[in-house]
């Protein structure tokens, strides 16, 4: 057996996060020899995992069949469930693992190494464990800044051992485009994961059961792409910036970016979701003080049409295109719910970041108009390389001080000035609230190189896994950082330490 790397918190199931609930038999479970039965086939997959996790943990397979082993059953449920990961483990002589889906079966398994590396054995009795929030997510501007396929591999296995089960993948920003094109060779940055390694990178999401969401953001934070295509920029407004945003007010600009969608839709084959962006296309604020947009909105709307009016139907414009290809589109918050002559889709889901401006909408508003929303509430999520724009690196105490759980979002502007009125959906949760997301911004991507990134994240990356697993948490700090510390690194297998 390998010792533990440190000691445990006080709380007899060492995990993270921790399960639902949890009843102790008195005991535990320390095999020499143990036997992985998958009692079904959709099942082997993890069943063979689960007996390579365990021997590169000093605990060896069955010789044969005939061999007197302690055995783990990996049972599925009659009502299997895809979208399901509760799960059941039952700790006596044997192990027997129940869950509806195979998603839940890895997450239960993942139980059971915690408590392994953590105490070298594992408390017998039953565990009961379901998420409170569908979603519990990993944003990642790779846009920015260039992160080697290798290091995004290892942050999806290091996600994926804590529950995190959805990867937003943001290729595309001002600063680069950092994903192999086929039909627009000349906008890819020389620093780009290879056609080659995003299919790794695609196989190894859903092997570890993360659910992969590209991100490319339009109309604005377009800079790099157009750049190569001046033609197809918002033309200069006095004073203010537009070499970042797509003239959505022509065809041409449009059929572009949808045309950049199509040829980027073959690197996700397995997706069934979208993030479009519809954040920062201009200044909010002075959006009446662009002549483009003004001219076009007076004529499709008449004079009551805003710039708002042309951001909304450009993002249900490439929604429906999104739909047609069976894609779900999501978009950010902070410029939709303001138009007046055009209303959102009601199908785009919001990934809600920030309230920061007092004439952006509440999220009562994104409900009454029947949005689901995933909170990446930039107030605690944040992680922008250099603290740039005033952000401070979120940590594990932040998260603990601001009792934060998947209801609370950023907080809105109020009579005594910013982020001074709470938003907050109670528990339990309405099931417009799919869930939640940790987001990584590299703003400045020379602040911090990517072994820093991920050292600086796994701490805050794991307490949002624990609060958003369980609506909040029963644990005190300390005995999260104990966890944290006891629980150690995730090591992917023998072949998968090749690529990562």
């Amino acid at each position: 057996m390998i010792s533990p790397a440190a000691p445990a918190a006080r709380t007899p199931w060492a995990s993270l996060p921790q399960p639902t609930a949890f009843e102790p038999a008195g005991g535990t479970w320390e095999p020499e020899r143990v036997r992985v039965i998958a009692a079904s086939r959709g099942l082997r997959r993890e069943a063979e995992r689960l007996e390579s996790e365990l021997r590169e943990r000093g605990i060896a397979a069955a010789a044969d069949v005939s061999d007197p082993v302690i055995r783990v059953r990996l049972s599925p449920l009659a009502h299997r469930d895809p979208a399901d990961e509760s799960f059941t483990i039952d700790v006596a002589d044997d192990v027997v693992v129940t869950a509806a889906s195979a998603a839940g079966v890895f997450r239960a398994t993942r139980q059971l190494l915690h408590n392994l590396r953590a105490q070298g054995a594992v408390p017998r009795g039953i565990v009961r464990s379901a998420p409170a929030v569908a979603e519990r997510g990993l944003h990642l501007d790779a846009g920015r800044k260039h992160y080697p396929a290798a290091w995004i591999l290892a942050q999806l296995h290091a996600a994926a051992d804590v529950g995190v089960n959805v990867f937003q993948w943001h290729f595309s920003e001002n600063e680069g485009f950092r994903l192999e094109s086929t039909a627009f060779p000349e906008i890819v940055s020389s620093g780009r994961i290879t056609r080659a390694e995003a299919a790794e990178i695609v196989a190894t999401a859903r092997d570890l059961h993360i659910d992969l969401v590209p991100s490319l953001d339009m109309p604005g934070h377009l800079r790099h792409a157009l750049r190569a295509h001046p033609d197809l920029r918002l033309p200069d407004a006095p004073g203010l910036a537009t070499d970042h945003a797509l003239d959505i007010t022509r065809e041409d600009p449009v059929r572009f970016a949808l045309a950049l969608i199509d040829d980027m839709l073959p690197v996700f084959p397995h997706s069934t979701r979208w993030n479009l962006g519809g954040d920062e296309f201009v200044d909010f604020d002075r959006i009446a003080e662009f002549p483009a947009l003004a001219t076009a909105a007076a004529e499709r709307y008449g004079a009551a049409g805003t710039g708002f009016d042309l951001l909304t139907a450009f993002v249900n414009r490439v929604a429906a295109h999104l739909r047609e290809r069976g894609l779900e589109a999501r978009a950010w918050n902070d410029g939709l719910l303001r138009s007046t002559a055009e209303r959102l889709d009601q199908d785009v889901v919001l990934t809600w970041w920030t309230n920061w401006n007092a004439g952006m909408r509440p999220v009562a508003d994104a409900l009454a108009a029947g949005h689901r929303l995933v909170n990446v509430d930039d107030a605690v999520f944040y992680y922008v390389l250099g603290e740039n724009a005033g952000y401070r690196y979120p940590t594990a105490e932040r998260i603990w001080a601001a009792d934060w759980h998947p209801g609370l979002f950023p907080a809105l502007w109020g009579p005594e000035g910013q982020a001074t009125v709470v938003q907050e959906l109670e528990r339990p949760y309405p099931e417009a609230l799919l869930g939640v997301s940790f987001a990584v911004w590299s703003d400045r991507p020379e602040a911090q190189t990517p072994a820093e990134v991920a050292e600086g994240i796994r701490g805050p990356l794991r307490a949002m896994a624990e609060r958003a697993w369980n609506a909040g948490t029963a644990l005190e700090l300390a005995d999260f950082a104990a966890l944290d510390a006891a629980i150690g690194e995730a090591t992917p297998l023998e072949e998968e330490r090749r690529h990562v």
